[in-house]
């Protein structure tokens, strides 16, 4: 095979000897450039093996982490570090057993870990965890399908655990593992600059914590993991904005209902891609919510509505939601309605790590965007936190580059959905037929659809299953056959106000 021969440019004529070298030259420098580029690259990426802070470099009376908040994130993760011999401390504003605003449904991801904790014998023992069997969805224009998750999946798909109880008993589980737990420290994120109540020693590599009463804790690494709201990461300039999604809860008294199903969600189509649930808790309780999830263009909104609906529409269902109204009975004994703020799919977040620091649970907006599920995303981010943490103690390096290993368990373990999750949010926003072609899938083939939906749905399989041939194909069918009997035959729409019908 030849090489370059002669060539001319303009008025230079240049030998294929010279047009050889140049061609080599230019090869070479790419080649050298391209490696010189993977080279420091791989340096950026690569994970330090050492650094300045061993264990056992640790100051008498400092933790190897202080977590603030003490949720679901921050017991987990105190519970795997203390069980590895960390040092750690976890401080909450409130005294356990509190209360918490959520739908309260447990997936499984998460079960496992609570169950590797020794969690879930307790919520047992004690009657306060309802595993969901029958379950399943109400869509847009009123189809529905419950079905039987244990049969098909082994086991089931979530567990209705009320906050006050799952919160207390995680952190009871960290404590017995080691954990120091320091209640009613309240971190006060209004002071600024040299009254701040947060700071961070370089030459040290410790943080301070002061607490309004002026108690004060010391740490290699700082979590912050209280809540949605955040006040911590936005102290420290990492949360720029509010919550843009919200949610609703109110218990039913158990024997004042008529539901017999263990957790149903209700696909209103003005609320979409929000949705209603209703799950049931242990002594035949109820816990009634209403998920305003974020999609649209503008401020607050969330779908056709915005975040100051979300009375009006928990309300509203009550009394005049066909199905809602009927599981709940006449005369239910329900609580006034309760909310709380969603931060979801990492929003408002500049990142989830920094040196010595990591976000972790609703803190860095780990909700799930389509679902705004919560519980399992903070259990699982707080496992992966503590593996990170145990490898920066190991080696000593606590550098954003040894804490960026958070960011890529967590996206491995389940953030890697997200973008699916706020796609099919706008999708079934705007074509709310998917939906209604989901449930008609479910009529045709029963707790086998039923059951890859609760898979998807409790993360135990990624948003990209419904792009499977064999799922995306009759799911394909079933869109043309809600499209004939929605726009050709002219179906009626089965998801009419209770008000409406009676006219």
């Amino acid at each position: 095979m030849k090489g370059p021969g002669p060539i001319t440019i303009g008025n230079h004529h240049f030998t294929a000897e010279q047009t050889r070298t140049a061609a080599g030259i230019a090869a070479a420098t790419v080649i050298g450039g391209v490696g010189l580029y993977a080279i420091r690259r791989q340096r950026r990426l690569a994970v330090p093996t050492s650094g300045p802070y061993p264990a056992e470099s640790l100051p008498a009376g400092a933790y190897d982490a202080v977590i603030v908040g003490g949720g679901p994130s921050g017991s987990t993760c105190g519970y795997y570090l203390s069980k590895a011999g960390a040092k750690v401390v976890i401080l909450d504003k409130e005294h356990f057993p509190r209360d918490k605003y959520c739908g309260d449904a447990v997936c499984t991801p998460a079960i496992r870990i609570l169950d590797d904790m020794g969690v879930m014998k307790v919520l047992a023992d004690n009657n306060e965890s309802h595993f969901a069997d029958a379950g399943g969805f109400v869509s847009p224009s009123g189809l529905s399908y419950i079905g039987a998750s244990v049969e098909k999946l082994g086991e089931a798909a979530a567990c209705a655990v009320k906050r006050i109880h799952l919160d207390h008993r995680m952190i009871q589980a960290a404590q017995k593992a080691g954990a120091t737990v320091k209640e009613g420290f309240e971190v006060d994120t209004s002071s600024k600059g040299a009254a701040s109540p947060v700071s961070f020693s370089k030459e040290a590599g410790l943080w301070t914590v002061t607490s309004a009463k002026g108690d004060v804790v010391k740490g290699r690494v700082l979590l912050c993991a209280d809540g949605a709201t955040s006040r911590l990461a936005t102290h420290l300039g990492y949360c720029t904005e509010a919550p843009k999604g919200v949610c609703s809860r109110a218990f039913v008294e158990g024997g004042s209902h008529n539901t017999d199903f263990d957790g149903v969600c209700f696909y209103q189509r003005e609320s979409l891609p929000g949705y209603s649930a209703i799950f049931k808790h242990a002594n035949d309780e109820l816990n009634y919510c209403y998920y305003l999830i974020p999609a649209g263009d503008k401020p607050g909104q969330c779908g056709g509505v915005n975040e100051s609906d979300l009375a009006r529409l928990h309300n509203d269902a009550i009394k005049n939601d066909p199905f809602i109204s009927k599981a709940l009975g006449p005369n239910p004994k329900i609580e006034r309605m309760k909310a709380a703020a969603l931060r979801l799919g990492s929003q408002g977040l500049t990142t989830s790590y920094d040196d010595h620091l990591l976000i972790i649970g609703d803190a860095a907006g780990h909700i799930d965007p389509l679902t705004g599920e919560g519980i399992h995303t903070a259990i699982m981010g707080g496992k992966a936190a503590a593996e990170t943490i145990l490898d920066m103690r190991a080696t000593g390096d606590f550098s954003s580059q040894s804490t960026k290993e958070y960011q890529r368990r967590w996206i491995k373990a389940y953030g890697h959905d997200f973008h699916m999750s706020k796609a099919g949010a706008n999708l079934i926003y705007k074509y709310p037929i998917l939906l209604d072609a989901c449930a008609n899938e479910m009529q045709l083939k029963g707790d086998s659809m039923m059951s890859k939906w609760a898979e998807v749905m409790t993360n135990m399989r990624p948003k990209t299953y419904f792009l499977r041939p064999d799922v995306a194909l009759p799911l394909g069918f079933a869109l043309v056959r809600e499209f004939w009997n929605q726009y050709i035959v002219g179906r009626p729409d089965n998801y009419q106000p209770v008000n409406a019908a009676a006219k």
